[in-house]
């Protein structure tokens, strides 16, 4: 039996509740009808949440995708970057067709490929000895990273840099990732960890009840449309504080 997720189900009705009172409340002042705007309220509110669950839905699945990547691209950093000369040879060599090693370089008809895998990016320097390198073929870095001061200077000399976005993409295709990780995987990172800090869940109850006791007074003022307005700001902002830091589960 599948596992219900009761965080994506909590935030669905979340948004179906503030746009039921939003409505609800928008409608009647404008209509001074509570049945119709009892009405137009569940109707909208309906749609909203069924919008929202398709939303949060392709949210969860692309973060996870995109947080399963990254994770993967930095433990293939830390992997390249430990591996012996050896191994990196016999794993490219697989990987790129028409190669073969010669001289402890790796290099084909027309090319040859130099690795420098370390977790700091290349600087000029790195780039400045692969270029007193005295070869007629095309010159191919494979790296982790690469400042741009270094990638500048690798285009005026023609030589192609691929990082680990593309050998990660590589790799892939060729089924050629590691099975296991030298050291193991890198700790997922908190992509939003810095977002969550100003706008998270936390804030989420004071904005929605702040935003709720204005729409309540809204009926009983001589002004009530600055109480809907800015309720309806507080009641928005607490529901978008559930959109951004909701995570996969």
């Amino acid at each position: 039996m599948r596992k219900l997720n009761f965080a994506l189900i909590s935030d669905v009705i979340f948004f179906t509740l503030c746009a039921f009172i939003l409505c609800f409340t928008g409608v009647r002042f404008y209509t001074r009808n509570a049945q119709t705007a009892l009405i137009v309220a569940i109707g909208t509110a309906a749609v909203c949440g069924l919008i929202a669950f398709n939303v949060l839905i392709s949210k969860r699945k692309k973060r996870l995708i995109l947080t399963l990547s990254e994770n993967e691209k930095k433990s293939l950093s830390l992997h390249l970057s430990v591996c012996g000369e050896e191994y990196l040879l016999n794993l490219f060599e697989k990987a790129l067709e028409g190669t073969y090693v010669r001289g402890k370089r790796l290099q084909s008809d027309e090319n040859i490929y130099f690795f420098n895998f370390k977790m700091s990016p290349l600087s000029s320097d790195d780039i400045a000895e692969i270029i007193r390198v005295n070869v007629k073929k095309t010159k191919h870095i494979y790296c982790c990273e690469i400042s741009p001061a270094a990638l500048s200077l690798a285009e005026d000399f023609s030589i192609q840099i691929v990082t680990v976005a593309e050998i990660y993409a590589l790799l892939k295709d060729k089924n050629l990732l590691p099975e296991k990780y030298a050291l193991g995987n890198v700790k997922k990172p908190n992509v939003f960890k810095r977002i969550k800090k100003r706008f998270n869940r936390k804030i989420c109850a004071p904005l929605f009840f702040s935003g709720l006791t204005l729409l309540f007074f809204s009926f009983f003022t001589f002004y009530p449309l600055y109480y809907i307005v800015f309720g309806g700001i507080l009641m928005g902002l607490s529901a978008v504080s559930v959109l951004i830091s909701s995570q996969p589960s």
